[in-house]
């Protein structure tokens, strides 16, 4: 004789009515998303999106006739709303896990934007280090994700409100100059 966990079946059938009348809204995993885009030691760009989908987008600006070194940093604001967040999450939860390890690489080009992705919950952050010279196909994969998420992320930001302008100091030991 089968045995039927009564109270189980009463659980799941009331979940499923009730996952009907509740509205949906997008789970989120992450507080905080971010990435940050280098070259050369210098920043390129960099974005943070909340799960509230408030965020920030910083992009670097050379003046025309400007030392390769000498940039200016512009900090934007923006509001994607938790649709926007449900939209970069989505996105980025396709990288697997683990991520790809550029020191397992063996189709490489040499300088080419690199940096870092942030994924933030409570007291904890996980930094993903990515490199775009990875030409290997599952790499290639991971970074695609990842310019997927930025080019989201970088149009509510270059559309966004700027709050402050300022001269950046070149890196320290940069190579450019």
């Amino acid at each position: 004789m089968i045995e039927t966990d009564w109270r189980a079946c009463v659980l799941t059938v009331g979940a499923v009515l009730l996952g009907a009348v509740c509205e949906a809204r997008p789970a989120v995993h992450w507080d905080m998303i971010s990435l940050e885009v280098k070259s050369w030691g210098r920043p390129v760009s960099s974005w943070r999106l909340l799960a509230d989908g408030s965020g920030s987008w910083t992009e670097t600006v050379a003046s025309d006739g400007s030392p390769r070194n000498e940039y200016t940093l512009v900090w934007h604001e923006f509001r994607a709303g938790p649709e926007g967040y449900g939209q970069v999450e989505a996105i980025v939860s396709q990288i697997p896990d683990p991520a790809p390890d550029y020191d397992d690489c063996k189709n490489l080009i040499t300088d080419l934007p690199y940096g870092t992705l942030r994924l933030t919950r409570g007291a904890t952050t996980i930094e993903i280090a990515w490199n775009s010279g990875c030409m290997d196909e599952d790499y290639r994969a991971f970074t695609n994700t990842l310019k997927a998420a930025y080019a989201v992320v970088a149009g509510w930001g270059s559309a966004g409100r700027i709050l402050r302008i300022e001269p950046a100091e070149p890196a320290q030991g940069s190579l450019i100059g």
